[in-house]
């Protein structure tokens, strides 16, 4: 058994290392515009996941007091990210489902030698039963969207002067009809990535 730090001599450093990119990247070459729009994709991704992960983790730390649950103590930070993903710059109802989630991986193909040497190696998509989380963009507006609907519920059980900081059922009303077209516009955005399949 040998560490990263040892490589033993039948054990070349080029066959430990496989070339860093994903089955969309294969499956996009010799595609010059989808690279470089799937590119800009995965940098949108980290930067969603970045930001997803902080309210992802808060929440698997989060100790109830009394009966706060999460979507309540978490309420600002849950709208603004929503608000952000449907009224940002980017449209992320435009994203194909194959660009948001990992639906294959790559796998590699060998061909040896009489010895029974590697001496080549193929690169190919293999596809998955079932789609992975891959960059998170579905997931993090999966989860995203879940969030703003448990707020959204909260809001309706505890009457309209719930989020108003005077208990004004008028400023509680305004506040959920805004959350209400925000909801349906991501729910409506989750949706049109699952059937956007277009290559």
């Amino acid at each position: 058994m040998t560490t990263e730090e040892e490589t033993t001599d039948d054990q070349p450093k080029d066959e430990t290392e496989a070339p860093s990119f994903d089955a969309v990247d294969l499956m996009l070459e010799g595609n010059l515009k989808e690279q470089i729009s799937y590119s800009m994709v995965k940098a949108l991704a980290k930067a969603l996941d970045e930001k997803a992960q902080i309210l992802i983790q808060a929440e698997h730390g989060f100790e109830p007091q009394e009966e706060e649950s999460f979507a309540e103590v978490a309420m600002p930070e849950i709208e603004a990210m929503a608000q952000a993903v449907t009224g940002g710059c980017v449209d992320f109802s435009k994203i194909r489902f194959w660009e948001a989630c990992e639906t294959a991986e790559v796998a590699w193909e060998e061909s040896k030698d009489e010895e029974g040497k590697v001496v080549g190696r193929m690169p190919y998509g293999n596809p998955h039963d079932k789609p992975r989380d891959g960059n998170r963009i579905l997931a993090n507006l999966e989860q995203i969207s879940k969030w703003l609907g448990q707020v959204h519920e909260l809001h309706q059980e505890r009457g309209m002067g719930w989020v108003s900081p005077y208990g004004c059922p008028e400023d509680g009303q305004q506040a959920y009809d805004d959350r209400a077209k925000c909801f349906e516009k991501l729910q409506a955005t989750v949706e049109a990535i699952q059937n956007n399949l277009d290559i």
